[in-house]
């Protein structure tokens, strides 16, 4: 009876707990369920570590972006690297960009010659303006007051030309005499106390210069020394120095210096045609002049290198915009 009422007990304990397993489900933990993990212990404390700053320009030099220009080897306005490449190959084609010229930079332009009133006298002129200076030059020294030179002598006066170069001025008698003189020198002459030119009786040494001794009456001696003493006064006087013109002439001054006389139309027309010299040259601007279609490039005064007109103006923006390109 034990026996049964045990095995029942266990029968009723097992279908209980079948019917209550049919209901029971068993759920897995959710995320907010589970235990959080322990955190990470936190790192160790680490001293701060300097970054190092850009490298600065330094003065005076280029921003980025922008290189020296080197025009020139002082030019130091900052362009662009485009800008630059520019700048050295216009400097490398400068002397093919050049106009040419046969006789270099004086060449005159069709229709003109070289005046030549004087040696290095390339003023561009008309042929008949050539022809008329060198008319007047072969003319000069019959045009002037004093025909022959600074010791020409006033009127009624001639040269003595007691020895070659003697100018002093004489009546024509002296020089009569003193020619005549001249030509009885030898017959004069005898050996003596004076040497192998002492005078024969009555005869003295002239000596209109000193080492004169042609003999000579003492009258023509003393005459010799006061023409000697008057030279000066009877030379003719030019209040312009020995080159002043006889009425009715100028100097025509063409160059400097420039003393030949011509009438005053001829002055003027040479100072007309030194005005006009720089538009009658093939090269107006000198030697640099560009040939067709190039300008100077002026990066800097002086700088004469044929260019395109935009690398003109290019190089004139960039010289403009020069002080905001540098470094402080």
């Amino acid at each position: 009876m034990k026996v049964r009422k045990f095995f029942l007990l266990v029968f009723a304990v097992i279908g209980l707990v079948g019917l209550l397993g049919c209901k029971i489900e068993i759920k897995p933990l959710t995320p907010t369920e589970q235990q959080p993990p322990a955190p990470p212990a936190p790192p160790a404390p680490q001293p701060p570590t300097e970054q190092p700053s850009p490298p600065s320009l330094p003065s005076g030099s280029c921003k980025p972006g922008f290189v020296w220009r080197e025009a020139s080897p002082t030019d130091k306005v900052c362009v662009t690297p485009e800008a630059r490449a520019q700048a050295q190959a216009d400097n490398a084609a400068a002397a093919s960009r050049r106009a040419e010229a046969p006789y270099g930079p004086d060449t005159c332009k069709q229709g003109y010659v070289w005046r030549e009133a004087c040696p290095g006298d390339h003023v561009c002129v008309t042929p008949e303006v050539r022809a008329q200076a060198q008319a007047d030059n072969a003319a000069a020294a019959s045009r002037k007051l004093l025909q022959y030179g600074p010791d020409t002598c006033k009127q009624g006066y001639v040269w003595r030309e007691a020895f070659p170069g003697d100018h002093v001025c004489v009546t024509p008698d002296v020089r009569a005499q003193a020619a005549a003189d001249n030509a009885a020198a030898a017959s004069r002459w005898v050996s003596g106390a004076y040497g192998p030119h002492t005078c024969v009786a009555g005869y003295v040494w002239r000596e209109a210069r000193p080492g004169d001794d042609v003999c000579v009456t003492p009258g023509v001696r003393t005459q010799t020394v006061a023409d000697n003493a008057a030279a000066a006064s009877r030379r003719a006087e030019a209040p312009y120095g020995p080159d002043t013109c006889k009425q009715g002439y100028v100097w025509r001054e063409a160059c400097p210096g420039d003393h030949v006389c011509v009438t005053p139309d001829v002055r003027a027309q040479a100072a007309a045609d030194n005005a006009a010299s720089a538009s009658r040259k093939l090269l107006q601007y000198g030697p640099d002049t560009c040939k067709q279609g190039y300008v100077w490039r002026e990066a800097f005064p002086g700088d004469h290198v044929c260019v395109t007109p935009e690398v003109r103006t290019q190089t004139q923006q960039d010289n403009a915009l020069a002080p905001s390109r540098i470094v402080p």
